[in-house]
């Protein structure tokens, strides 16, 4: 079966949209204005990923993403928003929200997040041998929600891990590409040069287009 999409948006023009998107890459989408064939969905289709509007008439996404949650757990859910209030985003990602698309939706955004979170839940349940799930989400999870690049010594501090082990999960991720490393000055000082980390998904013109 075809990698599969299920979006749920109380606009028809976007669900064509998105449904225009997925098609250019051979994906399967599933759209509906309808919270109940959503959910229906999400609870007998082999859905793969999950694109949810947050503005609703009479809900509200986050409403509708606790409910995927019960459903479905471990179904990555990207968020379809105009909604720039970091306290939004936080509620989001606290219930569940793996990403966000801002609309109006742009191709390479769409596909560039689609293929990151895509990757993301293969190495979720695939991670090397020595890689815990549980602590790669949380060093996933601080930096995507701090808004400036991170060194090793604060995500140890932030994730509640030694140096080492943060130094270890940073590492992993910028192989799998899901981190960028970026070398920073030492001011003049000598010795080995200090590396600030950041996800991918902070900005759209971070992402892969590929």
């Amino acid at each position: 079966m075809p990698f599969t999409l299920c979006g749920l948006d109380d606009d028809e023009s976007i669900l064509c949209t998105l449904e225009a998107m997925a098609k250019t890459q051979g994906w399967f989408f599933l759209g509906t204005t309808r919270l109940e064939q959503c959910l229906a969905w999400v609870a007998e289709e082999d859905i793969d990923m999950f694109l949810l509007d947050y503005h609703m008439p009479g809900s509200n996404g986050l409403d509708v993403l606790r409910q995927i949650k019960v459903i479905a757990p471990a179904l990555p859910v990207l968020i379809l928003t105009i909604e720039q209030q970091p306290h939004v985003a936080e509620e989001l990602l606290v219930a569940g929200a793996d990403d966000f698309i801002n609309k109006p939706i742009h191709l390479a955004d769409f596909l560039s997040r689609i293929n990151l979170h895509r990757k993301l839940h293969v190495s979720k349940r695939n991670p090397e041998k020595g890689i815990s799930r549980e602590k790669m989400r949380r060093v996933l999870t601080y930096l995507r929600a701090t808004e400036v690049p991170a060194e090793i010594n604060e995500v140890s501090m932030e994730c509640g891990m030694s140096y080492a082990t943060a130094h270890r999960y940073l590492d992993y991720l910028v192989r799998s590409g899901f981190v960028i490393s970026d070398e920073l000055p030492r001011s003049g000082k000598q010795g080995r040069p200090t590396n600030s980390y950041r996800f991918r998904g902070i900005a759209s013109s971070d992402l892969p287009l590929d």
